[in-house]
């Protein structure tokens, strides 16, 4: 909390919350959330947060709710355009709104709404209200209108950023007192309510006027008083404009009938929210609330937790085990990184009703079995393929028991990679939220065992608490395999399960396991020489920029933002994502780099800085001092389209180029001795893919004959025969090829090309002009979508499309882009997913000695036996380009090199 709030006596303040305002900001701000029953919820669940959050830092005693209403009949009399920009209101909004409400009544929340008016207007007459009858109103929004409410007795509080706005706050923030903030915003206007304001007025020329003169009257009544000619044109020119824009800003007062005192609030009444929280499954507002639930709704897990603690049980165990051709297995460990963790334990579980734990390394000084004792029992089972291995998250636990020196076969299911492909976006996926969703029944939190008890990590847990909590993980992943075997049937998931992902779990777990060789000496060189290069620039920039700024932290947006846009005067390009303040974002940099050498240079001071920090100080604490490498984390559930992510560290956004640097950072990524780097790169696999899935008579005949499709391409835009297309003509071809595939719109292809809507248009009318099939096929996987809801990639991966029945033409484009971006993306994904374990059976079969180390989307890196390289070379290159029989070729560039720069050239 930034401010006291001994100014803010709970018993003679009234909070009034703009509720339209915060409904809107959860519903965009937020992950799509669901409830049990598949309802979207994000928008009701960070309200319910808000005012979370106000009960506990303020202890309001009288809060009221205001609501929009159908629009503002007075302003939209005034100006029929009020509005008119903004888009259809997404589709579900509505239905949470209403939740929202059914909330508020729930907890006792006065809530305020007029027919045909706008929550502003309400909430300016409530404070004026308020302040009649001894209150202090306290408008709680993040809407800079607002703030024309601000005086020495009324304050506006951004509970996002826990700003308080008093007279001073204003001033400091606009350079003027609340008094003039309507004078303000009638010149500069706001295109998100479609305020016309003053054409050509900008935020640093309004700000001047109106710290020059006394309102807008005064102002025009004294035009000749303002310096510059263009500026007085432009006042004229749009006299009326500015004055509908003061109509329209100024609150109106709308009668109350009803009395401020009336808004008491009891906050003992949050308990009563219990019911409804259960119902959309909220659950830490539920663990914050305490107690029981009002319904037992999921009751704890049933099965028993039996303790191994000495060999004549383990080996009995195992006995059972084997008998019953199956187990699920799970580990406990004292750290997050499985190659550098120590198994605390073993759970396992062969048949429903009982599960068991192998406790190894606790440090609670109670029996338990001897390591050595137990790891060759626990090895004749773990690794006997004949017997099936289920497992939540399985490549976490085979690194962990690969790195206590247990080699597991036999993998027959991942219910996490099972649960990802039937699962819609943004649902969790964690084994304790899936227990709750199909079994119905309630697994013991990590917390709960373990740091809600004080201690550290798992080996400081005695063996009786930490056993249930274990054995609960194997019994609960063996419960949910006949489930998630049947979800995968009746969604059409069942092949790309069986046949793509869960053998992919085993290739990754060998990439991880192996990982990645570092020279740290030329991490070293590159730190040197990027260090000393960041100091040149940061002198040039110094040098050109005024004195006060001899102490800027380039690296913080704020202090960017006064440089460029006050000390230099450079024209804001955009808005921060809070509308607090003007974007430097990369974008926004680029641009002003046309027009000044200082945003230039930052630009290069920004790649740099990123170079040092991210690829040679992030690699270097990222190298497991056991190994010598860097183990990243390949994930199969972090995309919605079906990509590989790389993650601690991201190993898939290594630079491909040097940034004008001697040293490049994919020097220091070695192969182990006596071997060498081969990588192999699909040449415009998502092109392909989408030739061969539109059957697009072009685009197929252009590869079947090895053409350059992007020239190709360029002659049809430009007109021109192929022989005289330029390079950068194909360029443009090359970057238009690749952005449709990602739906983009006309837009979005004049942004990306720096060019106008106009052109970009005409360039899409004469690609799908010559592209026929492509044009045809982007219409048919939206119409699938609209059909199905979801589309769906070649091997049957589906995902939900919830946007594209929207009016909301923002969201319906998105929607749409998705969809296509899917189907193309996805399809190429699960080509190389293929071909990985394709490669990995021919590797194993012909070159053993031969590694695959890293794979970067297209590409993938190896390391091979120097002298295998050339056969390895050829095989690499088989696999992949004949990894399907499709009429439309595949082609893969394969290169050989000491280092991964070497091989990427």
């Amino acid at each position: 909390m930034l401010f006291s709030m001994k100014r803010f006596a709970p018993e003679s303040t009234i909070f009034i919350v703009d509720g339209s305002s915060f409904l809107y900001r959860s519903y965009y701000a937020l992950k799509p959330l669901h409830a049990k029953s598949g309802e979207p919820v994000q928008a009701v669940y960070g309200f319910c947060r808000l005012i979370k959050k106000l009960i506990t830092q303020y202890s309001p005693q009288w809060i009221v709710v205001a609501w929009d209403s159908g629009g503002s009949a007075v302003r939209e009399e005034l100006y029929e355009a009020y509005k008119a920009t903004r888009e259809a209101t997404p589709s579900d909004l509505h239905a949470q709104k209403e939740r929202i409400q059914e909330f508020c009544s729930i907890i006792g929340l006065a809530q305020v709404s007029r027919v045909a008016t706008e929550a502003d207007d309400l909430m300016g007459s409530i404070a004026r209200q308020a302040l009649g009858e001894g209150l202090t109103p306290l408008l709680i929004t993040s809407d800079k209108d607002m703030l024309q409410c601000v005086s020495d007795k009324s304050f506006v509080l951004d509970p996002f950023k826990e700003k308080l706005y008093d007279i001073p706050a204003v001033a400091e923030r606009f350079g003027f007192g609340p008094e003039k903030i309507v004078f303000y915003f009638s010149l500069i206007g706001d295109s998100t309510d479609n305020i016309p304001g003053v054409a050509g007025i900008g935020p640093k020329t309004a700000a001047e006027l109106v710290t020059s003169f006394a309102s807008l009257d005064d102002l025009y009544n004294n035009l000749d008083r303002v310096p510059r000619e263009r500026t007085r044109d432009l006042l004229r020119t749009g006299r009326d404009a500015a004055f509908l824009s003061e109509q329209l800003f100024t609150l109106q007062q709308i009668p109350l009938e009803t009395e401020a005192l009336s808004y008491r609030f009891d906050a003992t009444q949050w308990a009563q929210a219990r019911q409804f929280f259960t119902d959309l499954n909220f659950s830490s507002l539920l663990k914050e609330l305490g107690g029981a639930p009002a319904v037992a709704e999921y009751p704890p897990v049933a099965a028993r937790a039996t303790l191994i603690t000495t060999s004549d049980q383990l080996r009995a165990l195992c006995a059972a085990i084997r008998a019953a051709g199956l187990c699920a297995v799970d580990t406990e460990t004292d750290g997050a990184h499985p190659l550098q963790s120590t198994l605390a334990g073993l759970s396992l579980c062969y048949a429903l009703g009982e599960a068991y734990y192998v406790p190894l390394a606790h440090e609670t000084g109670e029996s338990q079995l001897a390591i050595d004792d137990a790891m060759p029992l626990l090895k004749s089972i773990l690794e006997d393929p004949a017997i099936k291995k289920y497992l939540h998250n399985a490549k976490f636990d085979l690194l962990v028991l690969y790195h206590a020196g247990i080699h597991v076969h036999g993998l027959a299911g991942d219910t996490l990679i099972g649960a990802h492909l039937v699962t819609d976006d943004g649902q969790r996926i964690g084994l304790k939220v899936l227990s709750q969703r199909y079994l119905r029944e309630t697994m013991i939190a990590f917390d709960e065992v373990v740091t809600a008890r004080g201690y550290k990590k798992f080996t400081e847990v005695p063996i009786a608490i930490g056993a249930p909590y274990a054995a609960a993980d194997a019994h609960q992943t063996l419960a949910l395999v006949p489930i998630m075997d049947q979800l995968l049937e009746s969604r059409g998931s069942e092949m790309l399960y069986s046949s793509l992902e869960l053998p992919l779990v085993s290739v990754l777990y060998h990439m991880e396991r192996e990982g990645i060789r570092i020279d740290t000496t030329v991490l070293d060189r590159l730190d040197r020489e990027v260090s000393d290069e960041l100091v040149r620039v940061r002198r040039s920039i110094l040098a050109l920029i005024p004195e006060t700024y001899a102490e800027i932290n380039l690296n913080s947006p704020k202090q960017l933002e006064e440089l460029l846009f006050g000390a230099l005067g450079l024209e804001p390009v955009k808005k921060t994502a809070g509308k607090t303040g003007y974007s430097t974002d990369a974008g926004v940099l680029e641009e002003l780099a046309r027009q000044h050498i200082v945003p230039q240079l930052i630009v290069r001071y920004r790649e740099l800085f990123k170079i040092k920090s991210v690829y040679v100080d992030g690699l270097r604490a990222t190298i497991n001092p056991q190994t010598g490498r860097i183990h990243t984390s390949f994930s199969q559930i972090s995309t919605a389209t079906g990509r590989l992510s790389s993650s601690e560290p991201n190993l898939q956004n290594i630079p491909a180029d040097g940034a004008q640097l001697k040293t490049h950072v994919r020097e220091a990524f070695v192969p182990e001795e006596g071997h060498l780097f081969v990588s192999a790169d699909y040449s415009q696999i998502e092109l392909r893919v989408a030739a061969y899935l539109s059957q697009d008579p072009e685009l197929v005949d252009a590869f079947l004959r090895g053409e350059d499709v992007h020239a190709r391409t360029a002659a049809g835009l430009f007109l021109v025969p192929l022989e005289a297309v330029t390079p950068e003509q194909r360029h443009v071809a090359k970057r238009i090829n690749f952005s449709l595939l990602y739906g983009v719109t006309p837009y979005g292809l004049s942004r990306d090309l720096g060019i106008s809507q106009k052109l970009a248009k005409e360039y899409m009318d004469r690609y799908f002009e010559r592209y026929h099939g492509i044009k045809k096929w982007m219409d048919d996987v939206v119409e699938e979508a609209r059909e199905h809801g979801y589309v769906a990639t070649l091997w049957g991966r589906r995902r939900a499309v919830s946007g594209i029945h929207e009016k909301n033409r923002p969201l319906f484009e998105a929607a749409r882009r998705i969809a296509i971006n899917t189907k193309g993306q996805g399809t190429a994904a699960e080509l190389m997913k293929k071909a990985m374990i394709e490669l990995e059976k021919e590797l194993t079969r012909l070159h053993p000695s031969a590694r695959m180390l890293l794979q970067i989307h297209d590409e993938l890196l190896l390391s091979v036996p120097e002298s295998e390289a050339q056969a390895v070379e050829q095989t690499l290159r088989r696999v992949l380009e004949t990894i399907v029989d499709w009429n439309v070729p595949l082609k893969v560039t394969t290169r050989i090199g000491a280092d991964w720069m070497e091989a990427s050239k």
